[in-house]
């Protein structure tokens, strides 16, 4: 725990805060590493807060690494007499590459192109460039194909994208493949949904669709594959968070024989942490102040990551950090984490043959690279700062 932690985009809903600064800076004082995978949108919240300067700063102290993808995924929608058909695509467009868009965010910030572009170039090469694999669109057909796993996934997005108390319980969702893309049957109704759903989502944001509904199956692909990948936990929205707990255990109940369900999230619950999250996020502290505090930190991270999760420990190395801080005068608070306890499961599954008898079990190949992963010591941990629900157990 405390290795590594990956975040994503936390607010699908609000393009100009896509990510919770608060809850970065705290895992950036837990965390040995601390990973963002960006687009335009999140570099240019993290430059507005922090500046360029600071960002830089934090690369080169190690305590921020921050990868930049080019390309897009989505899910691509055709009508063929008058039949839905979809497929998910990656996309991208040689008018937004990584340079242009950097350019383009300095330049605005600082108001003048000439010291835009030399900023630009103080930290271009300090930010990498990834691209979305294919493996990510092929597991993420084969995930929407599958029916028991797809009709968890859809139920669950529905509940959490209306803010209101529906009855999800008789939602039907088929899904099958043809020559021109997946077809999908449901009996959602839309339009009643879309009725609540805009009381707080703009249309201008976005409208409730089969289309729009997998595409949160096909973020969760994305969001697992680059964590794994990286071997990190997981910073992310609630809703992704719910679907990747899901998704984690409903692989594992796949590949594992076992006559029990399978529970492999626990919450860990480290309470009289300071709200350092909130502190940041309403612009109560000096930046640089911050940044002392966050480089203190780095001589403890070696020690912390090799823990259990164990409150009084973690409890210590707080304390230790924060000392004679800023921090020390803010109020209290309770920070959860959800913790993956799959250890023993992963035993069993070595032991059986690994991933190779995974695939041998109707697992698609995303599915097995995240059981690898999980072999070779993947935690798939996530930050939780507000109240998150875990769908583990509970039935839609």
């Amino acid at each position: 725990m405390f290795e590594s932690i990956t975040f994503f985009n936390q607010n699908k809903t609000n393009p100009t805060a896509p990510l919770d600064i608060g809850s970065l800076v705290e895992c950036m004082l837990f965390y040995q590493k601390t990973v963002i995978v960006a687009n335009q949108s999140i570099l240019r919240q993290l430059f507005t807060y922090f500046g360029v300067n600071r960002v830089i700063e934090l690369i080169q102290e190690d305590l921020l690494q921050i990868e930049y993808t080019e390309t897009n995924v989505g899910i691509h929608t055709s009508n063929i007499n008058g039949n839905e058909y979809h497929d998910a695509i990656q996309f991208s467009s040689p008018q937004h590459t990584y340079a242009i868009e950097l350019r383009k965010i300095c330049i605005d910030l600082i108001g003048k192109e000439g010291k835009g572009k030399r900023t630009a170039r103080s930290i271009e090469n300090l930010i990498k460039v990834k691209n979305h694999e294919h493996i990510i669109l092929e597991g993420a057909r084969a995930s929407i194909l599958d029916q028991n796993y797809i009709n968890h996934a859809v139920k669950s997005t529905i509940k959490s994208l209306i803010h209101e108390t529906i009855d999800i319980s008789g939602i039907e969702f088929n899904t099958e493949k043809t020559d021109s893309g997946i077809s999908v049957v449901s009996n959602i109704n839309f339009n009643a949904l879309n009725q609540v759903y805009h009381k707080y989502i703009p249309p201008t944001h976005s409208t409730l669709s089969h289309a729009q509904i997998l595409s949160h199956t096909l973020n969760v692909e994305s969001e697992l594959y680059f964590s794994s990948n990286n071997l990190s936990e997981i910073a992310t929205s609630d809703l992704s968070s719910e679907l990747i707990s899901h998704k984690v255990n409903y692989v594992l109940n796949k590949s594992i024989k076992s006559s029990n369900e399978i529970s492999e999230f626990q919450q860990f619950i480290f309470d009289d942490a300071k709200s350092l999250r909130d502190a940041v996020n309403n612009n109560q502290i000096d930046l640089d102040e911050l940044i002392k505090v966050l480089k203190n930190s780095q001589k403890f991270k070696k020690w912390i990551s090799g823990i259990d999760p164990d409150e009084d420990l973690i409890k210590k190395y707080y304390t230790e950090v924060t000392e004679k801080t800023f921090v020390e005068k803010l109020p209290g608070k309770t920070t959860r984490w959800g913790v993956f306890t799959g250890a023993g499961f992963v035993v069993d599954l070595v032991a059986t043959g690994g991933a190779g008898t995974a695939i041998g079990l109707g697992l698609s190949a995303l599915d097995a690279f995240y059981l690898d992963s999980l072999i070779s010591g993947w935690k798939p941990n996530q930050y939780i700062e507000e109240e998150v629900k875990i769908l583990l157990n509970e039935k839609t």
